[in-house]
């Protein structure tokens, strides 16, 4: 059971890390915050690894769950294949977060 819990944590925390770089983004928060010290790119690359890190362990733990205890149940077979999903897409945005952020193009 305390696999479902975690796997609906990183979820979570990952939609509202999603949320509030969405609201950054769409609000102009860079830019108003454009005076600060703050690599946006880098910040972004790290929240993003880490939420993909996290997505690894989760799914790992979700399929492992519902396969190995006899606990059949389509939704979390089904939770698993998205997690798996999410990860691929989140592994794929580190990537190209990394990218442009070795190419040093980036603007506050």
């Amino acid at each position: 059971m305390e696999q479902y819990i975690f796997f609906l944590f990183v979820v979570t925390t990952s939609f509202i890390s999603c949320v509030i770089w969405i609201a950054i983004y769409l609000l102009g928060i860079r830019e108003a915050l454009a005076s600060l010290p703050i690599n946006w790119i880098l910040t972004e690359l790290l929240n993003t690894g880490i939420s993909a890190f996290f997505y690894i362990i989760a799914f790992i733990c979700q399929l492992i769950a519902s396969i190995s205890y006899n606990n059949h149940h389509g939704t979390y077979i089904a939770a698993a294949v998205f997690g798996a999903l999410n990860t691929l897409v989140y592994c794929g945005a580190t990537f190209l977060l990394r990218i442009e952020w070795k190419s040093g193009n980036t603007t506050n």
